[in-house]
């Protein structure tokens, strides 16, 4: 009975311990890198609801931008998604950047 407890325990906060380690591995790149790329995938239809973010940390903004993109569209063609769109949204300054100019 107690193994049963202490199993599930263990089980539990593995689980829970993987959902942090990507959630650090954010703040992690913020730190890292100096900016932040995003495109947005969007329905073809409704350009207004989001279906999923992308992320891309580089030390340049131009690598940042590229492959952004480049992550969504593979996202697309993994998946095999059709009536989807990739739309870059931006490039914003890192936490690196931000904390250093203040």
């Amino acid at each position: 009975m107690m193994f049963k407890i202490q199993s599930f325990l263990i089980f539990f906060l593995v689980l829970s311990g993987c959902e942090n380690i990507k959630h650090s591995q954010k703040i992690d790149n913020e730190m890292k890198f100096y900016f932040k790329g995003q495109a947005n995938l969007y329905l073809k239809n409704n350009k207004k609801k989001v279906i999923k973010k992308f992320y891309e940390f580089s030390y340049h903004e131009n690598l940042a931008k590229l492959n952004v993109n480049k992550k969504c569209l593979e996202f697309i063609k993994i998946n095999k998604l059709n009536g989807v769109n990739c739309k870059y949204a931006g490039t914003k300054f890192t936490e690196k950047i931000l904390t250093s100019l203040n």
